[in-house]
């Protein structure tokens, strides 16, 4: 039995990937707050979460599927593979901060600091979890002993 096949695993792991993705995307907005026309960029969250909650509705009691499967919108979005894998992809869109300078760069490196800390939490947050239920799993196949 892979960790995947637990429906729980599968979406603590589609959730590390994501905020993982979402903080390489910051990376970038931070390393270009310089750079002159840039507009500062975020994978949108509400689509995640909506794909998460699509996942939880129809799970029913015996589990169902593993991992979050992400919908196309358009014929040019990528599917990502398949199952529960954690090698999805999310694509970045413009998400400048409340700010543009004079130069056309829309990164305010206070707000993509708070940012970047409120995903290391919720990174954290799943990783804890996901080891927790590795926690339990292992508990639950040890031998008894007499």
């Amino acid at each position: 039995m892979r960790p995947d096949d637990v429906s729980v695993l599968a979406m603590l792991r589609q959730s590390m990937s994501f905020n993982a993705e979402r903080q390489r995307v910051i990376s970038e907005n931070v390393a270009h707050a310089n750079t002159p026309g840039y507009t500062a960029k975020d994978l949108d969250v509400a689509d995640f979460q909506s794909a998460l909650q699509r996942q939880l509705r129809g799970q029913g009691v015996a589990g169902g599927t593993s991992g979050v499967r992400l919908e196309t919108a358009e014929a040019g979005h990528m599917s990502g593979s398949g199952g529960g894998s954690a090698s999805r992809s999310w694509s970045s869109q413009d998400a400048p901060d409340s700010e543009t300078t004079i130069n056309g760069n829309s990164v305010v490196l206070e707000e993509q600091m708070v940012r970047a800390q409120e995903v290391r939490m919720q990174y954290e947050t799943a990783l804890t979890l996901y080891q927790k239920n590795l926690g339990l799993i292992r508990t639950a196949i040890r031998p008894v002993a007499r």
